[in-house]
């Protein structure tokens, strides 16, 4: 793995881990844990493997094509140069997300409807999918742009991939820590630890991209 990925894998990451805080993200917070599977008659863990597999599914093919892509239109670039775009680009996300700017989001969120209509592992795997995508619905950090930027910088299928599949995993973070809710005083406590680590999980993911980069470039 070169260095070049694992800026754009920890990017990415970044990037996924604000995404759960998204209005989207906590919707689903609200509903997708054992407790809720639980009296819908589903198995949380069946559920929780197949948003998983989805939204890495996604997020690994979307990269994966732009870093095909990049393999087409950029041969002419040396590694050197396309790591210190890669690295910039990282810099200037992270910067972003530290700053007020916030960055163009589809104003859009996976259908709830779904959430009891349905077996627990069709609709985790769809709303995965849709969450692996990143663009199919809010979007919480300039690092998801810079993410497919640096997919394309890579100019590799392969390492591409890596970037989206780190980027599929972040997004079902807090969806795994929900393991622990199976009473409603629990979901209550949950939801209020999790509303409180917003801010310094937004300023520690900023602040690990912009360190990275730094690294980088040094």
């Amino acid at each position: 793995m070169t260095i070049q990925v694992l800026i754009g894998m920890i990017t990415g990451l970044g990037a996924a881990v604000r995404g759960n805080w998204s209005p989207c993200g906590e919707s689903l917070q609200a509903q997708l844990h054992p407790l809720g599977e639980g009296t819908r008659g589903n198995r949380w863990g069946v559920t929780i493997g197949a948003f998983t597999v989805g939204s890495v599914l996604a997020g690994g093919s979307l990269t994966a094509a732009l870093g095909a892509l990049g393999a087409v239109f950029l041969g002419s670039v040396g590694s050197s140069v396309a790591l210190a775009l890669t690295a910039g680009l990282a810099l200037a996300a992270g910067a972003l997300d530290l700053s007020p700017l916030t960055p163009w989001t589809p104003k859009r969120q996976v259908n709830e409807n779904w959430i009891g209509r349905y077996r627990g592992w069709v609709y985790g795997a769809a709303f995965g999918l849709q969450l692996g995508l990143g663009f199919a619905v809010f979007v919480m950090s300039w690092g998801y742009y810079a993410m497919l930027a640096m997919a394309f910088l890579s100019g590799s299928a392969s390492a591409g991939a890596l970037m989206g599949v780190s980027f599929g995993l972040g997004r079902g973070i807090i969806l795994y820590a929900s393991r622990v809710i199976t009473t409603p005083e629990r979901l209550a406590r949950f939801h209020a630890r999790a509303s409180a680590l917003k801010g310094p999980v937004f300023t520690s993911t900023g602040v690990v991209t912009v360190v990275a980069a730094s690294l980088a470039l040094l």
